[in-house]
Order: structure tokens, then C-alpha cells, then sequence
């Protein structure tokens, strides 16, 4: 087999964490969460908005909220931000429920919801609509590499879209869910999204930083796994509290590196940079 031909790529690209904020569930839970009251510093969304939003737009939008009740003041209004949905194996379940009922019951009993509320938009888009955004909204990924991919468009839109910070909400379920023959859940996954409130470099605010590092050759790297959704939460947060992480670096499949930076390290390797 040929080795595949090394790639010439530059430089690094850095962006702020204004507010993150992780929200996990049982598929069991999440009929309850459609209807759950927002945090007290979230604005409220409209009645019965997430009715026929797919399970993990539903656990996304409650991430969203629950870091907009944490951004520090002073709140933007965040109608000038972009919205990333990268989910992994979303709408699936509506969409094999649907192929169960159009089996037995034929075009009538598909509902008109399932291409809005189930593509790859739907997470992204249900952001934007609720928040009354203004910026580009994109869906991403779709597959295991979602946090990567997503991480990796929120650096591009940050680096060129007109657009005062972006939200990354990054979805997955723990394992996919598993359905009978008419489409009825046999088991019960965890459903877990990440929101990220990221911003421009040099917001003096941010506990945090991310850094992109594309390294000046980079070769395919088929197959590679991309660290978990679930550590790469738990290092935001634990880098965030100031304690004794301070860093941590997230592996993309493609060879790039993404580092999560506390404020201290963050400065520190700006003026390594920067000499």
C-alpha cells in the first residue's frame, strides 16, 4: 500500500471560552426535559418549542442554557453569534421509527417533522431560532469525530465570519440506542451534549483558551480515534476552576491538536509565541 502523501499546512489559531456548560440524560429523562423550566439566568424559550426537536437537540438546547446561566456578566445578547451543532448519530431514532410506521401505515402516518427536526441542521438551527440569532448556523459532522470536526469549524468561523462568537454544541449518545421491530426503545443510553460559548482571542474575561496547532506536516492518520466527548468535558471544566489541571490536549483524527489552556498557561505560552 502507498503511505499517503504528507500535507504543508501552517500555523496555529486561537480562540476564548466565554462559558461552557455539560447536560447528560437517559433517553428516559428526555421527554421530561423537553418541558423543563429554564436556569434562572436563561431566557425562556417558547411554549412547547422542543415538541419534535430529536433527543439530542433537546439535551443540546438544555446545555446552551445552562452555560448562558453561567456566562459571567456582563451577558452579550448573543444575537450576533453563530451556531455549530456537531452531533453524532443524531435523528435516528425518529428516522427508524418512521421506516416502522411507513411499514405498516403507509406515507399517511410519516409526520411532516421528521426532515426539519432530524437532519443535520435540526441542532443547530433549533439554537438559532430559540436565541434569536443572527449568524451563520451550520450543522456539522454527523459522525465520531464530531467534537474535532466541530472544534475545527468553530476556528475556521471565528477566523473569518462576521459574527461576535460562535456556539459549539457538540451531541452524542454514550452507546446508540436500540429499537424493536416497531421502532420501541430496548434499552437506555446516555444522551450527553457540550455547550461552548467560544469568542475572539484577547477577551480578558475568559478562564479559558483553545489552541489550535496544525502541525507543518501532517500525514493521514486513518482511523485514528479522537478523545471522547466525555474527557474532553471534563478537562474544559477542570482547566476552568483554576485547579490543578491547567491544560489538556485533544488529538484530531486528521493530525491537528487542539489544546484547552487555563488563563496562567494560556499567557505564559502567548509570550512563548510571541518571542
Amino acid at each position: 500500500m502507498n503511505k499517503p502523501p504528507a500535507i504543508t499546512i501552517a500555523a496555529a489559531a486561537h480562540c476564548a471560552v466565554a462559558s461552557h456548560a455539560l447536560v447528560e440524560a437517559r433517553l428516559s429523562a428526555i421527554a421530561a426535559l423537553r418541558d423543563q423550566p429554564p436556569p434562572a439566568g436563561a431566557p425562556s424559550l417558547p411554549p412547547r418549542f422542543l415538541r419534535h426537536c430529536d433527543e439530542q437537540t433537546v439535551v443540546g438546547m438544555r446545555a446552551v442554557l445552562e452555560a448562558i446561566d453561567r456566562h459571567p456578566a456582563p451577558r452579550p445578547a448573543f444575537d450576533r453569534y453563530g451556531v455549530i451543532g456537531s452531533s453524532c448519530a443524531a435523528g435516528r431514532i425518529a428516522a427508524a421509527q418512521t421506516l416502522a410506521q411507513l411499514k405498516t401505515g403507509g406515507a399517511v402516518v410519516v409526520s411532516p417533522h421528521i426532515v426539519p427536526q432530524c437532519s443535520l441542521h435540526a441542532p443547530a438551527s433549533a439554537v438559532s431560532v430559540a436565541l434569536g440569532m443572527h449568524g451563520p448556523v451550520i450543522g456539522s459532522s454527523g459522525g465520531p469525530h464530531a467534537l474535532s470536526e466541530g472544534l475545527f469549524t468553530a476556528f475556521s468561523l471565528l477566523q473569518d465570519a462576521d459574527c461576535a462568537g460562535i456556539w459549539l454544541v457538540v451531541t452524542e449518545w454514550d452507546e446508540e440506542p436500540r429499537l424493536d421491530a416497531a421502532g420501541k426503545p430496548l434499552d437506555d443510553p446516555l444522551c450527553r451534549a457540550l455547550a461552548i460559548a467560544l469568542v475572539p482571542a484577547g477577551d480578558a474575561a475568559a478562564a479559558l483558551t483553545l489552541h489550535l496547532h496544525r502541525h507543518a506536516v501532517i500525514e493521514a492518520h486513518a482511523g485514528q480515534d479522537a478523545q471522547s466527548l466525555a474527557s474532553f468535558a471534563r478537562a474544559v471544566s477542570m482547566c476552568a476552576a483554576g485547579g490543578v489541571l491547567a491544560s489538556w490536549s485533544h488529538a484530531c483524527p486528521w493530525g491537528a491538536e487542539i489544546r484547552v489552556l487555563a488563563r496562567e498557561a494560556a499567557q505564559s505560552a502567548f509570550r512563548r509565541e510571541a518571542a
